[in-house]
């Protein structure tokens, strides 16, 4: 599925320039909904580069990017509470 993904489609650099791109919106509107998307998009490349034995730990990036997620959540389900 990874090869099919990456390799015939092409999808290496639109999948991690979208992830990119997705990664930085979130910072800036601290949206756990796009922090998480861009875990989604970002985990084919993690997963292609993790193959290599320098990069082993590429793969545990969409992992951070899913903790951020869940922090943001987090943060959203405060805010709502306190305004009720």
């Amino acid at each position: 599925m990874m090869g099919l993904l990456l390799g015939s489609l092409d999808l290496f650099y639109p999948l991690l320039i979208a992830s990119i791109l997705t990664f930085v919106y979130a910072l800036i509107s601290r949206s756990w909904f796009w922090m998480l998307l861009s875990a989604i998009l970002l985990y084919p490349d993690a997963w292609y580069f993790s193959g290599y034995p320098t990069f082993f730990w590429v793969n545990f990036i969409p992992v951070i990017q899913v903790i951020i997620a869940i922090i943001f959540f987090m943060k959203t389900r405060k805010q709502n509470k306190k305004e009720c």
